[in-house]
């Protein structure tokens, strides 16, 4: 082959960018559009261009209708998750004591988001049985969410497990914590600890919007019952 055949032939990558620069090429040469064949995807079978596209369309109509079910279940999700979420935040609202707080919290996550496993740490409250001392080594695992001030969710480590869920530790395979902030001109109150025995019901690519919104309601209430 000679030189000027050799730079005559074109590799499919070239063959491809020339394609994506000139769009409007099989306009102006239709008649290729009859001569080209494609593998279908699913049969193995040679197909035309047009055929393939046509697939493609369908796929992709298919495609977005599944995302557009999705979006709509996950819409529906979340409008009952909010509602369980005001119910709980009147009811923390309207207690009458730090005991019946704690005991709407604990209910709540227990009958209305499944949880198996439900604590909450106090800090500096040696009145309480759920108080921790702030500077006690034990919550040094925990220094990076009470700085971050917003919830986490997925698996713990073996110290965080313990302080929070005690004997019922071995048991837990998927967390949320949620520190009880409010801003960043107040320290955290404490820590709330949600568990699980399945292992992919907390994981870390969940919405932790309520949750949040949740830690600070408690961290105001919590304080009004705290410092009559």
């Amino acid at each position: 082959m000679s030189e000027v055949q050799e730079q005559a032939v074109l590799s499919e990558q070239q063959v491809a960018e020339y394609l994506r620069q000139h769009p409007d090429f099989f306009s102006r040469h239709e008649a290729l559009l009859g001569k080209l064949r494609i593998t279908h995807p699913h049969s193995g079978m040679a197909v035309s261009l047009i055929e393939r596209q046509v697939e493609l369309i369908r796929e992709q109509k298919q495609d977005l209708r599944q995302q557009l079910q999705q979006l709509t279940q996950a819409a529906r999700n979340n409008e009952a998750l909010l509602q369980r979420f005001q119910v709980l935040i009147l009811h923390l609202i309207g207690s009458d004591s730090m005991e019946q707080a704690l005991g709407y919290v604990r209910d709540a996550m227990q009958q209305d988001f499944h949880a198996d496993a439900v604590e909450i740490l106090l800090f500096d409250r040696p009145e309480r049985s759920e108080s921790i001392a702030s500077d006690d080594p034990r919550l040094r695992p925990f220094s990076r969410v009470l700085q971050g001030r917003q919830p986490v969710c997925g698996h713990l480590s073996a110290e965080q497990c313990k302080l929070l869920f005690g004997r019922t530790a071995n048991e837990i395979a998927s967390a949320v914590v949620v520190p009880l902030c409010e801003d960043a001109r107040h320290p955290c109150i404490g820590l709330l600890g949600i568990g699980s025995m399945d292992p992919k019901r907390y994981h870390p690519e969940m919405g932790t919007a309520f949750l949040g919104h949740l830690g600070s309601v408690m961290n105001r209430i919590f304080l009004a019952h705290l410092d009559r």
